[in-house]
């Protein structure tokens, strides 16, 4: 079975506001995410084209097979998820775009 990888994109409003959020995900969300099922964790900041473009942060996670991923959406995402709206509620800001892909070859 093929490893699976989750990328959350988070679109933030500002540096100050990318520094609090990531603050908050590493390493205590993060460490949650692996005790639900993922195998390795990857934060990355894209370059900003500007000063005034948009921080984001894409945090990528490996899990093993589908099943593992399900699992994590099943029964660790929901609490995750509102833990992550209990300190970024919609009005910070924030932005979230999630995206599962199959990995095919890793080298």
């Amino acid at each position: 079975m093929p490893a699976i990888l989750y990328t959350v994109r988070t679109t933030c409003p500002s540096v100050q506001v990318r520094g609090r959020y990531l603050a908050w995900l590493s390493p205590n969300h993060v460490i949650e995410v692996m005790k639900g099922g993922a195998t390795g964790v990857r934060i990355v900041l894209p370059d900003r084209a500007s000063n005034t473009a948009p921080a984001v942060v894409e945090t990528q996670y490996v899990f093993p097979s589908r099943k593992a991923f399900d699992d994590y959406v099943r029964l660790h995402a929901p609490t995750l998820r509102a833990d992550g709206l209990k300190h970024f509620p919609p009005d910070s800001g924030i932005t979230y775009e999630r995206q599962v892909a199959e990995i095919a070859a890793e080298f």
